[in-house]
């Protein structure tokens, strides 16, 4: 298969890599004329300036990884060219144009995927398995916490130009960390209201929130939080659930699942692989998007599922700006759709 890259920014260096790494084919890219690249990429490609002269090589699959704000946009050209689609998360900053993009795909037979790679790291879904396997009865609570220094992620680039740190172009926590709204999703399926607070509190210099605390209220009374900010040093990801009888966690930097058991009062630690690597999730994520494109069975976000979890974070962030509890029950038809699919 041939792969169009759009955009050529850190993920879209490492999906092309590991697109040539695991031998899927071609590599094709489009992105910004004369931008000078950090690094070599280090894998044959062809480069295009235009995405419509790119399109008419008829790739087989596009690999959406330029700013939020241009996804959907980029996607649904993709599709009219025939194209499967992997979008980078979140789907994008907005809904408008989402809904079409989903319809269009499935009436065309397009495989259309959103990156949430934390769906194939071992530890969340070793998570995910004792959860459903009963381990800790019913899920009280969940909290769910990822903080990461804006400034570190990219030190050969100034943070203030990068989309994360720039509202039209998507940036933000609520939209940049979405990964953390996509696993409690994952876990325990769609929330029924969301409750939160952002605000821009340090002295980064973004026109976005750099810190939200986001509250999610599930039917059965479970109640899941997550906290995202542009400001922890060192990073830190984490996730816990409570449940009647135990407790689950799932500590990735540590790379364990850790259980409590109250009748032993003992917690008992699974470690991780130790070969685990983070470009592992990435490179099953695509594995994962072939089998998709391929009709097989598949755990990675689809398209109704990605737009879920938009809605969701965009709630989130009206519901920050309004100071309001949003009830997702109240949302349009495709809203209530995509979140039935969580």
């Amino acid at each position: 298969m041939r792969a169009l890259v759009v955009g050529l920014g850190s993920i879209g260096r490492r999906h092309a890599r590991n697109w040539s790494a695991l031998g899927l084919g071609e590599v094709l890219v489009c992105r910004r004329a004369g931008r000078a690249l950090p690094e070599s990429l280090g894998v044959p490609y062809r480069e295009f300036n235009d995405l419509d002269t790119a399109l008419e090589e008829r790739p087989d699959v596009v690999l959406v990884t330029n700013p939020t704000s241009l996804h959907v946009e980029t996607a649904r050209m993709a599709i009219d060219a025939s194209a499967h689609v992997y979008i980078e998360k979140p789907l994008g900053h907005a809904l408008n144009g989402v809904a079409e993009l989903v319809q269009v795909a499935r009436a065309r037979k397009r495989a259309l995927a959103v990156g949430y790679n934390l769906r194939f790291h071992p530890g969340l879904q070793r998570t995910r398995d004792l959860l459903r396997a009963g381990a800790i009865g019913k899920p009280i609570s969940v909290r769910a916490e990822v903080g990461e220094y804006l400034p570190g992620w990219h030190p050969y680039e100034d943070y203030r130009a990068s989309y994360s740190a720039r509202r039209e172009l998507g940036g933000g926590p609520l939209l940049t960390f979405s990964h953390e709204l996509d696993s409690v999703c994952w876990l325990l399926g769609a929330p029924v209201r969301v409750l939160a607070a952002a605000s821009h509190a340090s002295s980064l210099e973004v026109d976005t929130e750099d810190v939200a605390e986001v509250v999610l209220s599930y039917a059965d009374g479970a109640i899941a939080s997550v906290h995202v900010d542009y400001v922890r040093r060192p990073p830190r990801r984490t996730l816990e659930i409570v449940g009647e009888e135990g407790t689950l966690r799932w500590e990735p930097d540590a790379n364990r699942v850790l259980h409590y058991a109250p009748a032993t009062r003992q917690w008992r630690v699974e470690e991780g692989s130790p070969t685990f690597s983070r470009n592992d999730m990435f490179t099953a994520a695509m594995c994962d998007f072939v089998f998709a494109i391929q009709a097989q069975p598949s755990i990675g976000a689809n398209g109704e599922q990605g737009a879920a979890i938009l809605s969701i974070a965009l709630a989130a962030v009206r519901s920050a700006n309004g100071g309001t509890v949003i009830d997702l029950r109240n949302e349009s038809d495709s809203v209530r759709l995509w979140l039935s699919r969580l």
